[in-house]
């Protein structure tokens, strides 16, 4: 074994992960027939125990409460079916380098992408485990299927994220449904979320006209004070008529304390400019919350919030409502 490379991977990891030495096994998630697999077989000479084809079988070998880690390498993974990710203390890294924004359907050389495409899988990763760090991926659940909501679940306690691009769905039964949502809060999940220099969504999906394009908080999720932070967050909607928007409030209790948005920014696409759906968040949750704005921007929408009773902006006034971006004056 290449000792000298193994522990360079290893103090990567720590570095990445900031668990310094609590750093428990390393586990590898490769394509088979992907130069990294014979790479970390042959040259590496890694144990073939620790070394994997299926987010299932890689998450399977780790050990919970011991900060695993499954390393994932570009490669196109194939979900046919929902993984839960129930082990606390493990943590999905991918090996692909820091910028993973662009996530096109047919996936370029160098992502490291959970894909699916068949019916009725509700999520790629259903995050049921705590104190679980996602980073440096995209995702993309798609299929012509209300059954597929979203690529990730979060269920967990303080579950963090950095780096990721979960995409969501592109079939027409998702646009017209509360389906092919990059992220849904469950019941129950996301209390202390972190989510930092994320991007939710694509405004190079086909219009949607029914809701959330980013992220839903379901209705009694009672995520205690998610924050994101340097996100994100994109869709197309060439809709004013209904309340298609970037993120969801389902119902009461879908947050709890406060939902805080630092430093992001929020991305209608219509085509030509030609209009702007109402809001970019949608507010259903009628008991105690504080959804903050601070340093945020807009684009391509009326308002920020369906109610103002909850929500607040940190930012100057623009245009009445604070961070709304204006055409700039040409003379």
């Amino acid at each position: 074994m290449d000792w000298n490379l193994s522990n360079q991977i290893r103090a990567w990891v720590m570095a990445t992960t900031k668990l310094g030495p609590g750093v428990g096994d390393i586990h590898y998630l490769v394509e088979e027939d992907s130069a990294y697999y014979s790479w970390l077989r042959d040259d590496l000479r890694q144990e073939s125990s620790k070394i994997h084809h299926t987010l299932a079988a890689g998450e399977a070998a780790l050990t919970a409460n011991r900060n695993d880690c499954l390393l994932t390498y570009p490669g196109d993974y194939v979900s046919t079916a929902e993984v839960e990710w129930d082990k606390s203390s493990a943590h999905l890294l991918g090996m692909g380098g820091a910028n993973q924004k662009h996530c096109p359907t047919t996936a370029i050389d160098g992502a490291v992408r959970f894909y699916c495409a068949t019916a009725n899988v509700d999520s790629i990763l259903s995050i049921s485990g705590h104190h679980v760090q996602l980073q440096g991926f995209q995702t993309m659940n798609t299929y012509s299927d209300a059954d597929n909501r979203c690529d990730i679940i979060i269920g967990g306690k303080n579950t963090y994220m950095k780096n990721i691009r979960p995409r969501g769905g592109n079939g027409a039964n998702q646009l017209n449904a509360d389906a092919g949502i990059p992220v849904i809060f469950e019941a129950g999940g996301g209390n202390g979320f972190l989510a930092e220099k994320c991007f939710f969504g694509s405004a190079g999906n086909n219009a949607r006209s029914a809701g959330p394009g980013s992220v839903m908080f379901e209705a009694s999720a009672g995520s205690f004070a998610p924050v994101f932070r340097q996100c994100t967050f994109e869709m197309r909607c060439e809709t004013n008529t209904s309340v298609p928007s970037l993120v969801a409030l389902a119902g009461n209790y879908s947050v709890d304390r406060y939902l805080l948005f630092d430093d992001c920014f929020f991305y209608n696409f219509w085509n030509n400019l030609a209009g702007k759906p109402p809001t970019a968040i949608l507010d259903d949750c009628a008991t105690t919350h504080a959804i903050v704005l601070k340093n945020c921007s807009q684009f391509g929408f009326d308002a920020w919030c369906t109610s103002a009773t909850y929500c607040f902006t940190s930012s100057p006034i623009a245009n009445t409502d604070g961070g709304e971006c204006l055409a700039v004056a040409t003379t």
